[in-house]
């Protein structure tokens, strides 16, 4: 009898216990979504950079935080998502950071020609004080974080039957660049016409003899296959371009500090990431390049390059603000 009064009490204990604690259901957490957007397509190389950070921004967070990426101008164009980030509308913006040079106007300089002498170069102006600054300046105007600084790789000068040694080599050459003002203002000061053409008209305008040649990183030029019908690709790393990956502020701030900690340190992962990345692609585009009959032209010198944009920032410093800005960076110890 006594055997079975203790059972009953026990599960009498257990039953009452089970009323009062809440069930997990109830106390889980509900996960916070963020949605990261950009232009790139999915297939690109430099879209593994944001499935990195969402990669670890989940498992560090055991899910609680989930980064949802939206690759090839799913939610808009550049302009829109970068607007949409500032408005809170779109959680995460990843661009070239030029887009955000109408709030601070020095993140033009970065697109100017050969502001940077190599990859370490721009890896150290880049992550350093300078840009520092300029980040800070974003935060405050416009409400966004920097959370990583990507590499998108060096952009080389291809064209399709006259090889580029120096830039006069590029007199009279129609080049096709983007329709953007430091792009066509770079490329006449290296004494070419610059040419803006839609990108998915690149191709026949090569081939077809409309423009003698283009720009563009080897990923890009590899991807849409510009190879077959240019011929000559000068390895001289006219930019080095600047891409960003922000967060709005408010919605940085809703986050738990512990989390908080977990995107900026999961953006700053990322950064390595994708450079190890672009470099192995860069090797593997110019191994292709040369079994397809490309000549990788490699001047031994680029002092002619460097005269030929000496006078870049007297002419055109007004488009970051501060002409001095650009003879600063060019003469950053690293």
């Amino acid at each position: 009898m006594r055997k079975w009064g203790g059972l009953f009490v026990l599960v009498l204990l257990v039953s009452v216990l089970s009323f009062f604690a809440p069930s997990a259901a109830v106390s889980q957490e509900k996960p916070t979504i963020l949605r990261l957007a950009h232009v790139v397509p999915a297939t690109s190389t430099k879209n593994l950079a944001n499935l990195k950070f969402s990669e670890l921004v989940q498992n560090r967070t055991k899910s609680q935080v989930q980064v949802h990426v939206f690759p090839g101008s799913q939610l808009g164009n550049e302009m829109d998502l970068a607007q949409g980030a500032q408005m809170g509308t779109l959680d995460l913006f990843w661009g070239d950071v030029a887009v955000y040079a109408s709030l601070v106007k020095e993140f033009n300089v970065f697109n100017a020609p050969l502001v940077f002498k190599d990859a370490n170069h721009w890896g150290a102006v880049v992550k350093g004080p300078i840009f520092d600054g300029l980040a800070e300046q974003l935060l405050k105007k416009a409400g966004l974080r920097v959370l990583a600084r990507h590499w998108m790789g060096e952009r080389y000068v291809l064209t399709r039957s006259k090889p580029v040694t120096t830039p006069d080599d590029l007199k009279g050459l129609k080049i096709r660049v983007p329709d953007i003002p430091m792009y066509t203002a770079s490329f006449k000061t290296l004494g070419a016409i610059p040419t803006p053409i839609n990108y998915s008209e690149v191709y026949l305008s090569l081939q077809q003899g409309v423009v003698d040649g283009m720009e563009n990183p080897v990923g890009l030029i590899r991807a849409m296959k510009f190879y077959e019908v240019a011929k000559y690709l000068t390895l001289v790393p006219w930019n080095n371009a600047v891409n960003v990956l922000v967060i709005n502020e408010a919605a940085f701030k809703r986050l738990k500090p512990e989390y908080q900690k977990i995107l900026l340190e999961a953006g700053k992962e990322s950064e390595p990431y994708l450079e190890d990345l672009m470099t192995k692609e860069q090797d593997e585009s110019l191994k292709l390049f040369e079994s397809k009959g490309v000549k990788l032209i490699r001047p031994k010198d680029i002092s002619p390059w460097l005269a030929a944009v000496k006078d870049f920032p007297k002419r055109y410093g007004d488009m970051w603000g501060r002409a001095e800005l650009y003879t600063e960076i060019q003469n950053y110890k690293y």
